[in-house]
C-alpha cells in the first residue's frame, strides 16, 4: 500500500515554532492534508510526545515517536523508535547533554490534550547539544531506533559531502532537485521530503512526492522500510 508522510513536523515546545502549532491542530491539519504518517520531532527533546501520542489514538494515521537531534558539531539528525516508552528513555538520554541556555522569551511550551499550556520549558530547545556523532550513535545501541540525515541539501550543511562517515537508514531533502541528487550520487539512499513544519500551513500535503510503499500502516512495517545501512 502506498502511505503519504510527513516525518519532519514541529510544535510549540520547539521555540522556533508559532503558536499555533499545538497537538491538536497539528494532527487535525494533518488529516486534513491526506496524511498517512507523521511524526512530530521537536528539537531535542520529546516532552510533549504523551499527549501527542494520546490524541493521536482518535485518528486513523500513524504517529512515529520522533525527535530532530542537534549534534555539537551542529549536524541535526532525525531519530525515530518504535515504542512511546523507548522515546521518553532517550528524552531522559538527551536531558544529560542539553546545554542550559535559558530562554528569556518563553516561547516554548508544553501544553495538554486541550492545548492549554501546562508549563513554559525553561531553557532553549534548538541549542546544539553537548553530544557528538560517535556518542550519539553509542547512546543509541539500547534502543530500536532509524536515523535519517536532515536536510542535508540546505546551503548551510555540513554533512552533504561526508555521507560515507555516517551510519543512518535515509536522508532528507527539503526539495526535488534531480540535479542535486545526481550531483553527490544520492539515488542510492532511501530519501525523504518533508514539510520541517514549524507553521501549522507548512505541513505537507499527500502529494507524489512524500509517499511511501508499505506492507502495512504500521510500525513493524515502517520500520523495515528502513533497514540498518
Amino acid at each position: 500500500m502506498m502511505y503519504h508522510y510527513d516525518l519532519h513536523i514541529h510544535s510549540v515546545l520547539s521555540p522556533c515554532a508559532d503558536c499555533l502549532m499545538t497537538p491538536n491542530n497539528i494532527l487535525n491539519m494533518a488529516m486534513l492534508k491526506g496524511l498517512d504518517i507523521i511524526s512530530i520531532t521537536d528539537h531535542n527533546s520529546l516532552k510533549q510526545l504523551p499527549v501527542i501520542y494520546e490524541l493521536a489514538k482518535s485518528y486513523d494515521f500513524l504517529l512515529i515517536p520522533g525527535v530532530e537531534v542537534t549534534l555539537k558539531t551542529n549536524e541535526h539528525l532525525l531519530i525515530y523508535f518504535k515504542t512511546i516508552e523507548d522515546a521518553m528513555k532517550f528524552d531522559e538520554v538527551l536531558d544529560k547533554y542539553r546545554p542550559l541556555v535559558i530562554n528569556s522569551n518563553g516561547l516554548a511550551s508544553l501544553t495538554d490534550i486541550e492545548d492549554f499550556v501546562t508549563e513554559t520549558y525553561p531553557f532553549i530547545s534548538s541549542e546544539p547539544l553537548t553530544l557528538d556523532y560517535l556518542m550519539l550513535l553509542d547512546e543509541l545501541k539500547l534502543f530500536d531506533c532509524r536515523i535519517i540525515l536532515a536536510h542535508v541539501d540546505r546551503p548551510n550543511s555540513t554533512i552533504i559531502n561526508r555521507l560515507n562517515q555516517y551510519k543512518f537508514n535515509g536522508i532528507e531533502l527539503t526539495s526535488c532537485d534531480e540535479l542535486f541528487i545526481t550531483h553527490y550520487g544520492l539515488s542510492r539512499y532511501l530519501i525523504f521530503y518533508n514539510s520541517d513544519a514549524h507553521d501549522i500551513l507548512q505541513i505537507s500535503e499527500a502529494k507524489k512526492h512524500n509517499t511511501i510503499e508499505l506492507e502495512s500502516l504500521s510500525i513493524d512495517a515502517f520500520f523495515r522500510y528502513l533497514q540498518n545501512e
